[in-house]
């Protein structure tokens, strides 16, 4: 640090660029208009990945992107003690959209590295969908190619990042076409095949493929019980075996069972019921790929809720769940623990879809 009385004080780069990158995207936009060297020095991509590497490790302080009424995007803060009181609500921010006018439709398909996968449809072609990459921290897009899907065909999609081509990748998988891989820097997509055990209603409840260890994935019916995978660096698919007897409950009528990510750990939830209540059983895989690691994380039984899906966990083990409550139209958000109270509390709140979401600096336009 370099003290001078007539000009203030100077700390070196290495202190300053230790400070700025544990701010929010919000103040390092604000702060490019201090100097050319500020701007230059937040420009840097060595400085987008120092920050982003410090979002994804502060686990007490994400995001949460959700899409209420189809129309509205909004973006706000969330902690477990949020969620059961005025704080979220204020926290909320909403979002413009990523071009003039409202659309037909919308879906949030996934994010990833706080970029978001956003697929739109417009009046005057309600048959085409428009697929965006789109950061809502410092509100850039990019419209992504047109694929060869069919118009009105149920599919999924995923979003990843491949270390060895140094990319971002999406996965689009479908029931009747064949699966496609966009390669983002490239700009083109590319027919890798039909997976095996896809069923169109499967597709149709499923929000995003999970993407961890470098690979997608997402639960099919195959001969075994097995999460399927793809591996971006090699495009080979693959079966992850499940834990024996996960879909068997005593007395109980299995319902479905779902794919998230939890810390880096693949984690499972199969839904079962009986004339009076739901049974939520929560596993997670501790060592990637080997079936005697799977773990019950936790159960729930509730006869209020009929669908959760885990999102997030947060440093003191907590868990953010995203439910289907009978008594609203859409999502809502809650923790594991039993006292935890739930968003959105009023019943006219219809939240379409809703994903933990991590602050960025990463530039969709300059990916392509």
């Amino acid at each position: 640090m370099d003290v001078d009385g007539a000009r203030g004080i100077y700390f070196n780069e290495e202190i300053v660029v230790d400070i700025l990158s544990r701010l929010s995207v919000r103040s390092l936009l604000r702060f490019k208009c201090v100097s050319k060297f500020w701007m230059a020095l937040i420009s840097e991509p060595c400085f987008t990945l120092k920050h982003l590497k410090l979002s994804k490790n502060n686990q007490n302080s994400p995001k949460i992107l959700f899409l209420k009424n189809m129309f509205s995007l909004h973006l706000s803060s969330l902690t477990p003690a949020s969620l059961s009181s005025t704080q979220f609500t204020e926290n909320v921010q909403k979002l413009d959209w990523l071009y003039g006018g409202k659309p037909w439709s919308c879906k949030i398909y996934c994010c990833y590295d706080g970029l978001v996968l956003v697929g739109v449809r417009r009046y005057d072609n309600t048959n085409h969908l428009i697929l965006f990459l789109w950061n809502p921290s410092t509100r850039e897009s990019v419209v992504l190619p047109s694929t060869e899907f069919l118009p009105q065909e149920d599919y999924t999609c995923g979003l990843g990042y491949g270390s060895t081509s140094g990319d971002y990748m999406i996965l689009k998988i479908g029931y009747q076409s064949c699966s496609e891989i966009l390669a983002v820097k490239s700009g083109s997509w590319r027919i890798i095949g039909k997976p095996t055990g896809i069923y169109s209603s499967w597709l149709s409840e499923m929000d995003s493929l999970a993407f961890v260890h470098g690979a997608f994935h997402w639960l099919g019916l195959s001969q075994n019980e097995s999460v399927t995978s793809y591996d971006i660096s090699n495009g080979v698919f693959k079966e992850i075996p499940l834990p024996d007897g996960m879909f068997v409950v005593p007395d109980m009528k299995y319902v479905k069972h779902g794919l998230s990510v939890l810390g880096e750990m693949i984690c499972i939830c199969s839904t079962h019921h009986d004339q009076w209540k739901y049974t939520f059983n929560v596993w997670i895989m501790k060592e990637y790929g080997v079936k005697e690691s799977w773990n019950r994380l936790f159960t729930i039984q509730s006869s209020d809720l009929f669908s959760l899906i885990p999102e997030y966990r947060f440093s003191d083990g907590e868990v953010l769940l995203r439910c289907k409550h009978f008594d609203h139209c859409g999502y809502i958000f809650k923790t594991t623990k039993e006292s935890s109270g739930f968003w959105p509390q009023s019943r006219s709140e219809c939240i379409q879809n809703g994903f933990v979401y991590t602050e960025s600096l990463i530039s969709p336009k300059l990916l392509t």
